[in-house]
């Protein structure tokens, strides 16, 4: 089958379409039936297809039938077992005859009914001229005119160098090595004559027929009942209609009769215009691993993100609790990770923004692995998925997850672009696709960056509103960043209508926090003498403690303090009759909820943390705090009015607070990559420099 790729239609040439006229005929003759509006034509890009007469004026309107196929012409398993049928309706008999290819029932029950309807389409092609089935099998792709990956060779298969293709198509390639080899074996064994004449060569090209061209077992069910049509054994073959390209979106539809199947257009056709046929909202690398061909521009095109929960993982362990909980779900071998096309049209209204680019399997799937420990207390774990709900403190999870999604863009392209440096201009079909397939995968990653960003913009704004004008000023300001040039315009176009039509997932924005900025959410009368203490405790540790030089604001000790600070803050204004100040209700709330989450230690036992090397630091910043508080008392002496006694022993800077904070900080950071959309400006080659910064989460009041 030929992709849709849109062309001006070249003429026909009839000697070359008389196989097809002759497939017509044949078709006719047995009961079938082709709308006298639709004739089979030809052209340059579209290769046979079907179209509207250019002389039928008025076009093929709406539910019109355009082909029937009658059911004696298809091929299934029911012609492997020559089986006859009495319609349930009619009583009429209807006979699916084997036309002389009889399989030993031995062979047929060793390898089952899809692998035995395999062999038999090979067993019609060997049979030639005399073969009932020759005016349909010489109309389709011949042996070795394939272009789908397990066709690959040679320079061919460079073209498929870090594509996900490649593994596939060793998969494929395997499992159908596997199943050729048993059935080979078991028709010898069966005593069958000419079994040598059934090669790999005849099996892989009957198999990709099935596989490309194969229509589901409900195409016979106005013969015979459900129960009898196992759609994962069942699959049937139909001559004409499987002539139609695919078309994305095309509204079409297959009715099964108890004398046809018939093939039925659900949209208006006008005189000129190709009848398409759909295969499904099938991306671009299904649409290469089955059919040999891949659409530019493909609005259903997603990329499958290869994620596993390690050994052990919170979602490993709540996968295998899920399992227990729901042991239907037992046999589900497939995760729904996906990233979408900008164009993806499926997706429901209410959907959000980030689950219109990222699947929600994907985003639920990243948060849990991404998640602290207060956060996974929340998981939720029901037969419809996993996940961290969302609610207060629990936006850390899906800021964390796309920190990590976006790695995997970046690397992911980065990688194509690698693997793809040195390959010259495409000289064949099989390179041509290959090429454009490299290339989807590489905008599929880039556009959905664009999205990913964003979301972490917004929690890097702390004085965005979110009306109309401030909005358009910073998506005007994000996607500044993006390369001239780097996107189609419609493709550009869409990112910000994308961004704009749809919720986020992020309830608030400015959440991800510097040091330097969070002075800015305490109260105003206590932030300079927050900021001169905290400068004042950096520089002194950081000259005291080599391994702290350089630091700065990014001194791990940064973010601890400040946890400790607030705290302490909020634990004096809540003691009796205090009348210090009191914290804003964002971090007011928020220090309920961290005491709540994280218990104060106690004032009778000493803390250290678990890793040894951290709890080395730990103590040689005690000691430059216990200095600081015999020799330069006034760092601390302007905070004691906000933070309560600072003299004594369990003071907010105590070796415990600050463990303490240490913790709660490893837990409650996020770290985001820097600059993320500065990489869409690398060059061919993969070679990425990607570094991230780490920011405090403090959560806002929208929840």
């Amino acid at each position: 089958m030929a992709s849709a790729t849109p062309s001006l239609p070249m003429p026909s040439d009839d000697d070359s379409l008389q196989i097809y006229f002759e497939l017509l005929n044949w078709v006719v003759s047995n009961g079938g039936h082709l709308h006298d509006s639709v004739q089979i034509a030809k052209d340059e890009s579209r290769g046979v297809h079907l179209q509207v007469k250019r002389d039928w004026k008025d076009g093929v309107p709406n539910d019109t039938h355009i082909i029937k196929t009658p059911l004696a012409t298809t091929m299934s398993y029911f012609n492997v077992m020559d089986h006859s049928s009495a319609a349930e309706d009619s009583g009429a008999l209807i006979a699916f005859s084997a036309h002389g290819l009889h399989f030993p029932q031995a062979f047929v029950d060793a390898v089952g009914p899809k692998e035995a309807t395999i062999f038999f389409l090979i067993g019609q092609y060997l049979r030639g001229t005399e073969g009932f089935w020759y005016p349909y099998i010489r109309t389709l792709p011949q042996p070795g005119s394939l272009t789908t990956p397990p066709y690959y060779e040679g320079e061919d298969l460079q073209w498929l160098n870090g594509t996900s293709l490649l593994s596939a198509r060793e998969q494929r390639m395997s499992l159908l090595k596997e199943k050729y080899e048993k059935g080979s074996v078991e028709l010898r064994q069966a005593g069958f004559q000419s079994a040598e004449e059934y090669t790999w060569d005849l099996y892989l090209w009957a198999a990709s027929m099935f596989i490309s061209r194969a229509f589901s077992a409900k195409v016979m069910s106005g013969v015979f009942p459900e129960k009898e049509l196992s759609e994962e054994n069942f699959a049937v073959l139909l001559p004409l209609i499987d002539m139609g390209n695919h078309r994305p979106l095309a509204k079409v539809e297959w009715r099964a009769g108890k004398d046809d199947v018939a093939f039925v257009v659900l949209e208006d056709v006008t005189a000129g215009q190709e009848i398409s046929n759909n295969y499904g909202p099938r991306n671009n690398e299904q649409l290469m691993m089955n059919y040999g061909f891949c659409i530019p521009g493909n609005p259903c095109d997603h990329r499958i993100v290869s994620l596993r929960a390690p050994p052990g993982s919170p979602l490993q362990v709540a996968k295998a609790h899920q399992v227990q909980m729901h042991p239907e779900l037992a046999g589900e071998t497939e995760d729904h990770y996906y990233v979408f096309n900008v164009f993806y049209p499926l997706l429901a209204p209410e959907m959000s923004m980030e689950h219109s680019i990222f699947s929600p399997a994907l985003l639920d799937a990243v948060s849990v692995l991404a998640a602290n420990n207060r956060e996974l207390e929340t998981l939720e774990i029901t037969s419809q998925g996993i996940k961290i709900p969302s609610g207060y403190g629990n936006s850390r999870a899906l800021l964390a997850a796309l920190s990590q999604v976006i790695i995997e863009l970046i690397t992911h392209a980065a990688k194509l672009r690698a693997s793809g440096e040195d390959l010259q201009t495409p000289t064949n079909l099989k390179q041509i696709h290959a090429k454009l397939y490299r290339d989807s995968q590489i905008m599929l990653s880039e556009t959905a960056l664009v999205i990913a960003a964003w979301t972490l913009n917004r929690a890097r704004q702390h004085n965005f509103t979110g009306n109309w004008d401030e909005t358009k000023r910073l998506l005007g300001a994000h996607m500044g960043q993006i390369p001239a040039g780097k996107f189609p315009d419609e493709v550009f176009s869409r990112l910000q209508v994308r961004i704009l039509e749809r919720q986020s997932l992020l309830k608030s924005n400015g959440e991800l926090f510097t040091l330097g900025e969070l002075p800015d959410l305490l109260p105003a009368e206590m932030r300079q003498s927050c900021k001169a203490c905290f400068q004042d405790i950096l520089s002194i540790s950081e000259n005291a403690i080599p391994m702290l030089s350089g630091s700065g604001g990014s001194s791990p000790f940064a973010f601890p303090m400040f946890l400790c600070l607030v705290v302490a803050v909020y634990t004096a204004s809540q003691s009796a009759g205090s009348e210090g100040v009191q914290l804003p209700s964002r971090l007011s709330r928020w220090a309920s909820f961290l005491l709540e989450n994280y218990p104060p230690p106690p004032n009778d036992v000493a803390w250290a943390v678990e890793d040894e090397d951290d709890e080395h630091m730990l103590g040689l910043f005690d000691d430059v705090l216990e200095q600081m508080r015999t020799q330069n008392a006034g760092v601390f002496t302007k905070l004691a009015p906000y933070t309560g006694d600072w003299q004594k022993d369990d003071w907010w800077l105590s070796p415990n607070w600050l463990r303490w904070g240490w913790m709660i900080g490893e837990q409650e950071c996020v770290q985001i990559p820097v600059d993320p959309l500065r990489l869409l400006a690398a060059g061919r080659g993969g070679q990425v420099r990607l570094s991230t910064e780490t920011y405090l989460y403090v959560p806002g009041e929208e929840y």
